[in-house]
């Protein structure tokens, strides 16, 4: 059996609790055949057609643990997945992070917000 790589784990230990208005979406991707007559047929696209994604949105934390959190998915550039383990799952998923905006509301209470692609990349 082949060594998959392991990603880095984005732990939010350090970076406080996910804060309201966080949210998980999913977006079937479905291939659909049209035979007239309003009769058609259905199935998934592809080996995973169900991504479900992760909109993030931190707790208000200190400028250092944004710096913390802004570094780490800097590290990922985009492109190279990560874990993360979404509220009220058992389990991590894979993850890509292609946008992200930091709010300096102030030193004491800043926030970030991000969307989490989901990636099943080997």
């Amino acid at each position: 059996m082949p060594d998959f790589p392991a990603f880095p784990t984005l732990g939010l230990g350090d970076y406080g609790p996910v804060a309201p208005g966080s949210s998980r979406s999913a977006r079937p991707a479905v291939l659909t055949a049209g035979f007239g007559g309003r009769y058609s047929q259905r199935t998934g696209d592809g080996i995973n057609p169900l991504p479900r994604d992760f909109a993030f949105r931190s707790a208000k934390l200190r400028a250092d643990q944004i710096e913390a959190l802004d570094a780490f998915l800097l590290g990922r550039r985009g492109y190279l997945p990560f874990t993360f383990l979404v509220p009220g799952e058992a389990r991590p998923r894979q993850f890509i992070c292609p946008e992200w905006t930091t709010d300096y509301a102030d030193r004491c209470k800043s926030t970030l917000t991000a969307r989490f692609e989901e990636n099943f990349d080997p």
